[in-house]
């Protein structure tokens, strides 16, 4: 058996981002319906300030983190996703995220930017009785539009949400990679003939994630308080 070498691989922003983002997507999943509208939309609202924090810290965060180390070319993507039934490719391979998995956070990234910002100009007048901070902003086919989309790009996430676990199972049961593990404690057990790869993983300080962090949250807040007239 190869001998194997314990490496950081996830900053603490990193792993607070996916797990506050699963948390707040459970609940305004969970929330959408008329006695609890309130803390939906609030889900929302953070769902929208982690959106832009993550934003931020793909271009200032630690090196793996960053748009520029994980989105790559159509060559590289198919090629990484025809090697990986045969066994050519294995998670290990990349200090963070492979091509594929990289565009699949980008898209994720994507839909619920969709979902949070269509949600702010949205207008529920059937059964929720709820408006969107912004509706007062926009005409009533711009409203429309938005309730369309909002209703029409859950289903959207929740497809690009099932096959990221997915992809998590099958690395945990099939190649026997824990990524689950790795997103929870930041760290990951790596072979040592490829370990020097992830020592050169270049790590921000995470006081500088919180601080973008609170702020993309109090700018959220702010936003949504001056639409709401106080």
């Amino acid at each position: 058996m190869n001998a194997t070498k314990t490496v950081r691989l996830w900053d603490f922003p990193v792993r607070l981002f996916h797990w506050s983002l699963v948390i707040a997507i459970v609940t305004s999943w969970w929330t959408n319906q008329e006695l609890m509208i309130d803390i939906h939309a609030l889900a929302g609202y953070c769902v929208l300030a982690l959106v832009l924090f993550r934003i931020a810290w793909g271009f200032v965060g630690s090196s793996n983190a960053r748009f520029s180390n994980f989105l790559t070319g159509p060559r590289k993507v198919f090629g990484y996703l025809m090697k990986l039934p045969t066994g050519g490719v294995t998670e290990l391979t990349y200090p963070g995220h492979n091509p594929a998995g990289g565009w699949m956070v980008a898209v994720l990234i994507v839909l619920v930017a969709v979902q949070a910002i269509s949600g702010l100009f949205a207008s529920e007048d059937t059964f929720l009785f709820f408006d969107g901070p912004l509706v007062a902003y926009a005409s009533s086919d711009i409203a429309r539009t938005m309730n369309f989309i909002h209703h029409t790009n859950i289903n959207l996430i929740y497809i690009a949400v099932g096959l990221h676990v997915f992809a998590a199972l099958f690395y945990l049961v099939v190649k026997r990679e824990n990524l689950i593990r790795a997103m929870v404690t930041g760290m990951h057990h790596v072979p040592e003939s490829i370990a020097a790869g992830f020592m050169q993983i270049r790590f921000a300080s995470p006081v500088l994630g919180i601080a973008i962090l609170v702020v993309c949250g109090l700018a959220v807040w702010a936003l949504v308080a001056v639409a709401r007239g106080g």
